[in-house]
């Protein structure tokens, strides 16, 4: 895979499509391993400032960030989960960005816990 964005959808029942892309600079290991499992998806959990998904990918911390923004697309490495940042924040654990995604993030703020999200190349 030698693509440095990879476009993405992201499905949300009830919610609509959104659109990203996967930035193998941010972390070119664990975009590529993702990229690999694509379409993934799951239920919807919840933080205070993004929505997350457990996927099949157990791998630590690539060039982890100490702030997260509205927008960044994550990977959770103590969860195996990907993470939705809706609002901008400082993350209690190690946290990888992978990319970014572009949305209404107050209203993405009301998807319910439980509701199936699915992430596919675009």
């Amino acid at each position: 895979m030698s693509l440095a964005r990879i476009p993405i959808k992201i499905e949300i029942e009830g919610f609509g499509l959104l659109h990203g892309e996967l930035i193998r600079f941010y972390a070119p290991l664990t975009v590529r391993s993702l990229a690999t499992m694509l379409p993934i998806g799951g239920a919807i959990a919840k933080w205070n400032y993004a929505i997350y998904f457990q996927v099949p990918l157990d791998r630590g911390a690539e060039k982890p960030v100490d702030r997260v923004t509205a927008g960044d697309i994550l990977y959770w490495p103590p969860g195996n989960c990907i993470a939705l940042a809706f609002a901008d924040a400082i993350p209690p654990a190690q946290m990888t960005k992978i990319g970014r995604y572009q949305a209404d993030y107050e209203k993405l703020k009301m998807v319910q816990v439980g509701t199936r999200i699915t992430i596919r190349r675009s």
